[in-house]
């Protein structure tokens, strides 16, 4: 509707200053991001670091061998709102708060395997990937012998990168891994490619760090050394099957960005409220405070829910969205659910979950081959949402048995 479906992300790499026939760059090299939340390993077989290699690759094939100044990360097509005001600040160390940048990298957190060592009382063994000098790990989670013990967490400091390992591990138990987001992630790409290229033996004499104001009114001349391109499709793939926020972000600052001329939370919100107005919703109908809904104050109705997915059912782009969802007994946050026949594979459908708070909204396949649009919200849960979920799926096979 906005962006399109052909919509590309373009991520670019330049190279600023000259180039002396020693291969001395006498400048900087600029890392521009667009917002894209797919600078990762997920579409490079889960090799994190693959991008920025690439482009490592590529300054090495300019001839580049010493550079003289920093490599700078332009995160300005968003502003450093890294994250909503009402999420939970008790959480923002999981994935799923994953911050929010113009220059993003591995869904801006940090992938930490756990290991127990050997002897009872000895430290754990403590895994990073990347690895980079980005974060620093704090360990203090020790082995037991006692499966009862087993207990431990990780814990990222509020804006620093310093994470904590605590409590204790099996001495039994499988390697154990988690992801802990980072503080800044537009830093953190650039300090990754940093060491990238020096792994690689190009020397890097300055620093990574963020774009400044004077970056941005030189005139010495750039040259374009790389670029990486993803695909909005794809990031609709992930944000629907994996229920991945990040990405419902990533896709919230970027319409506000291309459609406001403003890469902000805010912003990104404007437009979606333009878009449920011309459903024929007012703005005192609802509440929306952020892309993905990790935000308790949202407030949306199921006959709002319904009629949005009717409306995409029947839009020219809408077999993109509908193919997005995730399939019962299939894939995504499906793949467990309604899994037996008839059932199988006949609910697509997006899931939703905050503390008390279990969703489910999408589409059912009845057994006589008609779609039915349906949403189920489900609120002041205590306790356990299973029963909640068990409920969706009793009212999804009821459907498909009943119309």
């Amino acid at each position: 509707v906005y962006l399109g479906s052909d919509f590309v992300y373009e991520t670019e790499i330049f190279s600023r200053g000259p180039l002396t026939s020693e291969g001395k760059l006498q400048g900087d090299i600029i890392i521009l991001g667009s917002g894209d939340p797919n600078i990762s390993g997920r579409f490079y077989h889960g090799k994190i670091t693959a991008v920025p290699t690439l482009w490592a690759k590529r300054v090495e094939g300019r001839g580049i061998k010493v550079i003289t100044g920093d490599i700078i990360a332009d995160d300005s097509i968003f502003d450093r709102e890294f994250i909503c005001d009402s999420w939970p600040r008790d959480q923002l160390s999981e994935w799923y708060c994953a911050p929010v940048s113009g220059l993003s990298f591995n869904d801006n957190c940090m992938d930490i395997v756990v290991r127990p060592n050997k002897g009872s009382g000895s430290l754990s063994s403590i895994q990073i990937e990347p690895i980079t000098s980005y974060v620093k790990i704090f360990n203090t989670c020790k082995t037991t012998s006692l499966q009862s013990e087993h207990l431990y967490s990780l814990y990222r400091k509020p804006f620093t990168n310093s994470i904590y390992v605590k409590g204790k591990i099996w001495s039994k138990s499988v390697p154990q891994k988690a992801w802990v987001t980072i503080h800044d992630p537009a830093l953190y790409t650039a300090t990754v490619f940093k060491e990238i290229l020096e792994d690689r033996n190009i020397r890097v004499l300055g620093d990574a760090r963020l774009v400044n104001s004077s970056d941005k009114n030189t005139k010495t001349e750039i040259q374009k050394v790389a670029v990486t391109i993803s695909y909005l499709r794809q990031s609709i793939d992930v944000a629907n099957k994996r229920s991945q926020c990040f990405y419902a972000e990533q896709i919230l600052k970027t319409l506000g960005a291309h459609i406001k001329k403003e890469g902000s939370f805010s912003a990104g919100l404007d437009v979606i409220k333009d878009f449920l107005s011309s459903l024929g919703f007012s703005d005192v109908q609802y509440q929306i405070h952020d892309g993905s809904g990790l935000s308790k104050k949202n407030r949306l109705t199921p006959m709002m829910v319904t009629k949005l997915l009717t409306y995409m059912y029947k839009h020219e782009d809408g077999d993109i969205f509908f193919q997005s969802l995730s399939v019962a007994g299939i894939d995504g946050t499906l793949r467990r659910r309604m899994n037996r026949e008839p059932y199988r594979a006949r609910i697509r459908a997006k899931t939703g979950y905050v503390l008390g708070t279990s969703t489910l909204s999408g589409y059912v396949e009845t057994l006589k081959g008609e779609i039915v649009a349906f949403s189920i919200l489900v609120n002041d849960i205590k306790g356990s949402i299973q029963k909640a979920r068990l409920l969706q799926d009793a009212i999804c096979m009821f459907l498909v048995d009943n119309n």
